[in-house]
């Protein structure tokens, strides 16, 4: 049985030694376990890390930052994960908090009035022959996560080793499709849970490589796509809804996108009879767009629309649409379909040793996302009011609201915090409208939120629209959309913005910072009247 984290790293990397890990690099799994006992070894020698103690990593998207979390969990020490995006004063809040000793960083991420920094990206020459491993327990604490950067008092999750390890051995579930030397894309920030998972533990437990690329760039996406043909693209929701507007934008322009749509919905039908030349016709070019070799898309970080989902699977390709939180070790369910070797459909699912549950559901089978298993934490670190909160007779309750399909696949409908109670008492969810709105191609982000307005709870939208969009224009969108609806969910008080709304390191709307900028008037807003006439 595996012990920890290290001994997992130390099984992988000796089965597959000479097997490539990180592709830019042309590193070995060998080279990526000598160089963590290396790391490991200056930790313990110059800084005296020990058992117990926190290093933090505040870092891009490195080989650096992957061989530091191995060497810091070698040593039983805890990793810290900084969030690159935030302000000083909420890294020294969450170093403070934790009681950090260390912090890895990059160097022009160097931070002043906290503890010793150290430059991630230093060659190191120490001997990995005197390496020692810390004989840590699977129960104990490997990483720490905020739960925000707000410097009050957010929440702390302390994952242990045993939920690393169990993301490991669940990974193993998903290996008749994500197969050994299969490129992962490696773009998703590290710091953040699903970095950890997709492009950490999970192309290492799979026997995959790693294309890790630092600069959050689209250009910089698809020139590595066409040189490096990465079978497996993890990417966050926003990414996605970006790629499948481009494809039917394109598709329109090109005056194709009504055959494409025909052949795309028609494409069993006619591979059956033989005429499966003309779906890779007409998929062809967008199966090009990621490199042509891509079999896997995952989504992570947020809630993937199921019509985007539903977009490229029937495109071809196989879509992981993942749910989690920090809490649950990231993927708590997965609506991940493909055929397993047994010749049997799996549709979704949460990880194996892992139950998902919807509470209390309403006549609609909507209630509130419960999950207990082996990738729920233990506890929020030295918070004992805000576990009794959260837990229930083994149950993590996640705050979010949904509701399982006939094929056990998550639908998410959003924060039970943000469902909105009309007067009526009807329920109303942001994210079931957002994803209707954003169908239409001049409308680029949405976030929808409760608003009073003259005493009256109502559904109001705040738009980010493509430049020179116009509020009639939008207002025409909106009632073209309302009419796929119930009239008690129209959105008929809104506003739109040329400027990209507040987001997470994640890409999730900040629904409450936009709703601050609406108060202050940093929107335009219509005229109801636009959308009621």
């Amino acid at each position: 049985m595996i012990k920890n984290i290290y001994d997992m790293l130390h099984q992988v990397c000796t089965q597959n030694k000479d097997r490539i890990f990180f592709v830019r690099q042309n590193e070995t799994y060998s080279e990526l376990l000598k160089k963590v006992k290396q790391r490991a070894v200056l930790l313990a020698k110059k800084f005296g890390i020990k058992q117990g103690d926190t290093v933090a990593i505040l870092s891009g998207n490195t080989p650096d930052f992957i061989r530091s979390y191995f060497a810091i969990t070698s040593q039983g020490a805890r990793v810290l994960m900084l969030d690159t995006g935030l302000s000083t004063a909420e890294h020294l809040n969450m170093i403070k908090r934790t009681k950090c000793k260390l912090v890895l960083a990059q160097r022009d991420k160097f931070i002043q009035g906290g503890p010793k920094m150290y430059d991630i990206e230093s060659i190191d020459d120490t001997d990995a022959r005197e390496f020692k491993a810390s004989p840590v327990n699977r129960e104990e604490i490997a990483m720490l996560s905020f739960t925000s950067g707000s410097t009050g008092n957010p929440k702390v999750v302390g994952l242990t080793h045993d939920n690393i390890i169990s993301l490991g051995d669940g990974a193993l579930f998903y290996k008749s499709v994500i197969l050994p030397g299969y490129t992962f894309y490696g773009f998703l920030p590290l710091y953040h849970i699903y970095g950890v998972v997709i492009n950490i533990i999970a192309p290492l437990v799979l026997r995959g490589k790693l294309l890790l690329q630092p600069v959050l760039n689209p250009r910089e996406f698809l020139n590595d796509f066409k040189k490096y043909k990465p079978e497996v693209i993890p990417a966050v929701p926003r990414i996605w809804e970006t790629f499948y507007k481009r494809i039917i934008d394109t598709a329109k322009e090109k005056h194709v996108y009504t055959i494409m749509r025909i052949v795309v919905s028609m494409r069993k039908v006619l591979r059956a009879i033989g005429l499966g030349v003309i779906v890779d016709k007409v998929t062809k070019p967008i199966h090009d767009l990621f490199g042509g070799n891509t079999k896997v898309l995952v989504s992570a970080g947020a809630t993937l629309k199921p019509t985007i989902r539903k977009f490229f699977e029937n495109l071809g390709f196989v879509v992981g649409d993942c749910y989690g939180l920090t809490e649950t070790t990231g993927p708590a369910n997965f609506n991940f379909a493909f055929r397993k070797t047994d010749g049997s459909m799996h549709y979704a699912g949460p990880l194996p040793g892992n139950e998902i549950e919807i509470h209390n559901p309403d006549k609609h089978g909507i209630g509130e996302i419960w999950v207990r298993g082996n990738l729920v934490m233990p506890g929020y670190v030295d918070n004992d009011e805000a576990n009794a909160a959260a837990f229930e007779n083994g149950w993590f309750k996640t705050g979010d609201i949904g509701k399982l399909d006939k094929y056990g696949r998550l639908v998410v409908k959003g924060r039970k915090k943000q469902v909105i109670v009309l007067d009526s008492g009807k329920n109303v969810y942001p994210d079931e409208l957002e994803d209707l709105y954003m169908q239409n191609k001049e409308i680029l982000a949405a976030a929808v939120f409760e608003y009073v307005i003259k005493g009256k709870t109502v559904p109001f939208a705040v738009f980010q629209v493509e430049p020179g969009t116009s509020i009639t224009k939008v207002a025409m969108l909106l009632k073209a959309s309302n009419l796929k609806i119930a009239p008690y969910k129209w959105v008929k008080h809104f506003a739109i913005t040329e400027e990209e709304l507040p987001q997470t390191s994640a890409r999730k709307i900040k629904h409450f910072a936009v709703r601050e900028m609406l108060d202050q008037g940093a929107f335009s807003v219509a005229n109801p009247s636009v959308v009621n006439d």
